[in-house]
This record gives C-alpha cells, sequence and structure tokens, in this order.
C-alpha cells in the first residue's frame, strides 16, 4: 500500500497522474503531514535532478528568522545634531551675492540712458540708395562663395564642411 502511495506521489510530481486520482491524493496529502513532508521529498529530488543547483531550506526558516528579529534588542538613542556644512553654506552666500549684483547691473542699466541712440534713432536716420546700394555690394563680394571653393591657391578655406550619411 506504501509503495502504492509513494508511486503516485511520484506521477503527481511528475504530473503523469489522471486528474481524478490527482485530486484525490490531494486531499489526502492535506490532512497528512507525513504525506506532505514525502511530497517535499520528491519535489526537491526532481528539481535536483532538473538543475544542477538546488537549496533545501527547513519548513521553519521563516519562522526562525522571525522570531530572531523580534529576539534582537532595540535601542532608543537620542539623535545627533545635525552639523552645519559651512562649505555648502558659503556657496549658497556667495550664489546670493551674485545674483544681488546681477539684479542690481541689470537694474542700473535699465535707468541709463543708450549712448548710441535708441532704435527710433536708428531708423530715422536715412542713407542714400545709391551708398546702400554700393554697401550691400561690397557684403556679397566680401562674402561670395567663389573665395572659399579653392580659386586661388594661396587662400584657405575659413571653415571645412564635412559630410556623412545617415542609415
Amino acid at each position: 500500500m506504501q509503495d502504492q502511495l509513494n508511486e503516485k506521489i511520484s506521477q503527481l510530481v511528475d504530473d503523469d497522474l489522471a486528474n481524478g486520482e490527482a485530486l484525490r491524493l490531494l486531499q489526502r496529502l492535506r490532512h497528512d503531514d507525513e504525506l506532505g513532508a514525502k511530497l517535499r521529498h520528491y519535489q526537491i529530488i526532481g528539481e535536483a535532478f532538473r538543475s544542477d543547483e538546488c537549496i533545501v531550506l527547513r519548513k521553519d526558516f521563516a519562522d526562525r528568522i522571525h522570531s530572531e528579529i523580534r529576539a534582537e534588542p532595540i535601542y532608543l538613542l537620542p539623535r545627533k545634531k545635525p552639523v552645519l556644512n559651512w562649505r555648502k553654506a558659503s556657496l549658497a552666500i556667495a550664489a546670493s551675492v551674485v545674483l544681488a549684483v546681477v539684479w542690481m547691473a541689470s537694474y542700473m542699466n535699465s535707468n541709463q540712458p543708450a549712448k548710441f541712440g535708441g532704435v527710433e534713432t536708428i531708423a530715422q536716420r536715412q542713407i542714400p540708395a545709391g551708398e546702400m546700394h554700393a554697401r550691400f555690394k561690397e557684403y556679397l563680394q566680401a562674402h561670395d562663395n567663389s573665395l572659399y571653393v579653392n580659386s586661388e591657391p594661396r587662400q584657405q578655406p575659413y571653415t571645412r564642411v564635412v559630410g556623412y550619411q545617415q542609415e
């Protein structure tokens, strides 16, 4: 009888037992602690066969840890006063001073009259069309692309353009 029961437990672990027999065996295992221990033993053996690593924990492992934690003494120690970090405090003060200086400088600059006149003064100044055309022509000649294409061997380009392909 015991050998048949052991064989059924082994079949249950290997998932070879029919559903009806598996349910009856599980109900029997629920009430019999010895059969439950045998099932756990068979499961450990099966796990050892399936993998190289097998760690076996005792049934009361978690309970033992819980009781040891409860047995630890509780220490009620006074808190230490926080130490003022002078380096951080000095950096905060320096940042505040810099912020105040920047604010004051911008305030002082906004109250001073513009030395060269505002936008309205520049817009009211009229440049004759011929002079404007000559200045624009000089600008285009100064920035002409033919100067940058190595038309003359002694001139070097100001910048180099590098291309790449994206994939």
